[in-house]
């Protein structure tokens, strides 16, 4: 009272104090931040006065921290059932709006481990950890985030952490991405159910942050998603994706509704797998979420370099991987779509993969309706040859319509065994499985059921129809491959699938998107186009297998395309890797061009792609291989291959690419 009595400045100082100290009070009732390990992101988390979980990240300037990614909700709804342990009335759990603290946690930890396929086999990730608990205020309820801080990202999960005989149920989910809408936003729109999908096969393109995906192009934003932001003066680049999917739960992907920059969390279409299973994941406690991620970076290179999508994934299951053995796979289906019904012009493949010294052919759709004896047949052919076999399998089932076959074999699981049992007897390499068609939390329990029998016989696996990858090639390293892309096979579909011209242009965007994220089955290099002219020179399809990276590389053409070739050029295509010890981006922009480097061991191996229809000039710098020689191919003026000379690696490279050109560079170290 006598401050108020005899000192008007006080007074005024404990109103402001108040205000103060009731906005902070408004604003957040707990509140947590984060620095990385090297103080260049800040992680700042808060609890509102309505419970609401929000987090947000920053990013170190030269003054301060600056937002790059601004308040976005966490949390989500779920609902027990099953026998009532508690005798409650409510059972929904808002865990988006009714939570209270209860705890935390700070620790650091580090990692490495072993990849058998990809763009990098040696993996070490640091990162720092927090833990926050909270409760449900009306039910037993009891929910963990955890969020791990990389100095170039941020990871985060939910976790309900009890011990329960009863099944939880995931009802909805509020997780956001609050992007601005200062940039530009390289996405693919997740696809309307068809008969053949979704299975990420849309096209990608560049859209201003914050857009709605456009009605008629789909029904909402895929996985993964590439993000350019102005920041200050500068441009950021921002990578968003998930991790460590398992079979407690679905594939998510983001709503198409982005208005202001703010992407949220959607789950499956109800309607995919022909209506069969949930959309609403369920699972037994303790229930380990996915991880969702977001990297960032001033530089593309540390965005096509990133293994963070297998950091986040659990450990190999697989004791032995001896047999586990990634490589090239001549392909009949691509140059003509009737040859998987006809024996000769398989043995024929077969003939190529011996010719080109490739280890594996793969029989497609419908080898078995060519006779009873057909399996045994074509394995005894190829193994007069010394060439493996894959052979094509349907997913469904009754969760598809497409007739291909052979159908109903991997469903049941006493029926599959027994399949991947003769397959093993026979000798066998592996198996493709195609038209998955949902993300639902039933079909990505098939995908896992599918890929522990396969490890079980010594399959490796190759998913076609399917779902993009979630780092399950670190768990299962028998999955070699995954196609989910718009890829070579649209060539065949004749000229009104406009492929031909839209080809170049995406190839550029793929190594910086879908790519990023695991092996992709695009499968490349096509000469002799049958379906559809080609606009891309010899060279630019020449790179396109260190372009793109797969654990098991499909080449599109048959066997006239690749016979046809010049001798070194074959020489090539038998050498080439796919399995990478290290990636470098060295340049490029989604769009525009590319030039990625990839070291087998023994050869750094150089490619450059142009995706516009007008020359580029590009340069790169790669202190690695100056002074080291290397075998070049390249485009004469009409895009034909030159005869590959020898050149010694200088200390700038400069070139000016063909529309539509490339070239490849194979350095010996």
């Amino acid at each position: 009272m006598i401050l108020f009595k005899n000192n008007k400045k006080s007074i005024v100082v404990f109103i402001s104090a108040l205000f103060i100290n009731f906005y902070t009070l408004a604003e957040a009732v707990d509140s947590w931040q984060l620095n990385s390990l090297n103080k260049t992101l800040n992680l700042q988390v808060k609890l509102g006065l309505n419970d609401d979980l929000q987090y947000k990240l920053s990013l170190k300037t030269d003054t301060d921290y600056k937002t790059i990614v601004g308040w976005s909700a966490l949390g989500l709804v779920t609902r027990s059932f099953g026998e009532t342990i508690i005798p409650i009335e409510k059972i929904d759990s808002d865990l988006s709006s009714t939570i209270s603290f209860i705890g935390k946690k700070v620790t650091q930890s580090s990692e490495n481990y072993q990849l058998i396929t990809g763009k990098r086999l040696s993996n070490f990730q640091e990162y720092k950890l927090l833990t926050l608990n909270f409760k449900d205020k009306e039910t037993p309820r009891l929910f963990d985030v955890e969020f791990r801080l990389y100095d170039d990202g941020l990871a985060f999960r939910y976790r309900l952490p009890e011990q329960s005989q009863r099944y939880h149920k995931m009802l909805s989910e509020v997780t956001e991405f609050n992007l601005g809408t200062s940039g530009q936003h390289w996405g693919q729109a997740y696809d309307f159910v068809t008969k053949h999908h979704p299975s990420y096969e849309t096209t990608f393109g560049v859209h201003p942050t914050g857009t709605n995906t456009p009605k008629e192009a789909g029904t909402g934003w895929a996985f993964p998603a590439l993000f350019q932001k102005n920041f200050l003066d500068k441009k950021i680049w921002i990578f968003v994706h998930e991790s460590g999917v398992t079979e407690q739960f679905h594939g998510s992907h983001l709503a198409s509704n982005a208005e202001q920059g703010i992407y949220k969390i959607a789950p499956p279409l109800a309607d995919s797998a022909l209506g069969y299973g949930s959309t609403q994941p369920s699972a037994l406690l303790p229930w380990n979420m996915p991880w969702r991620y977001i990297s960032v970076s001033e530089s593309l290179g540390d965005i096509v370099e990133s293994n963070r999508v297998f950091d986040l994934a659990p450990p190999n299951l697989i004791n032995n991987t001896d047999w586990i053995k990634p490589g090239k796979v001549a392909w009949s289906w691509w140059s003509d779509h009737a040859s998987s019904k006809n024996e000769k012009t398989l043995q024929s493949f077969i003939d190529l993969a011996a010719e080109m010294k490739w280890p594996y052919t793969l029989i497609d759709a419908n080898w078995n309706l060519i006779s009873d004896t057909i399996l045994t047949d074509l394995v005894a052919y190829a193994k007069q040859r010394n060439v493996g076999l894959f052979f094509w399998y349907n997913s469904g089932g009754k969760t598809n319509f497409v007739g291909e076959q052979p159908r109903n074999r991997m469903t049941d699981k006493d029926v599959r065994r027994a399949e991947f049992a003769k397959l093993q007897k026979l000798g066998v390499k592996g198996i493709k499985v195609d038209f998955f068609q949902s993300d639902k939390q039933d079909t990505f329990q098939q995908y896992f059921d599918i890929l522990a029998d396969a490890a079980d016989h010594q399959l490796m696996v190759g998913f076609h129809g399917c779902t993009v990858p979630r780092g399950w090639e670190r768990t299962w390293p028998n999955l070699m491959t995954m196609e989910s892309v718009r890829g070579g096979e649209f060539y065949t579909f004749g000229a009104g699938s406009n492929y031909n011209s839209y080809a170049p242009y995406q190839a550029t965007i793929l190594p910086f998107t879908r790519n990023v994220v695991g092996s992709m089955d695009y499968t490349p290099v096509s000469f002799s186009n049958p379906y559809n002219e080609r606009l891309t020179t010899d060279s630019h399809e020449a790179a396109l297998p260190i372009i793109y990276e797969s654990g098991l590389l499909h080449f599109a053409d048959g066997v006239q395309g690749f016979s046809t070739l010049p001798n070194d050029i074959k020489g090539y295509f038998s050498e080439v890797p796919t399995v990478w010890q290290q990636t470098r981006y060295l340049s490029g922009h989604p769009g525009d061009h590319v030039v990625i480097a990839r070291f087998d061991g023994k050869y750094w191996y150089i490619a450059a792609i142009n995706g516009n229809n007008t020359p580029v000039n590009i340069e790169f710098v790669f202190p690695e291989v100056i002074g080291k020689k290397a075998e070049l191919i390249q485009d004469d003026k009409s895009g034909d291959f030159l005869p590959m000379t020898t050149i010694t690696m200088k200390k700038k490279t400069t070139l000016t690419l063909l529309p539509y050109g490339g070239q490849v560079w194979k350095v010996v170290m």
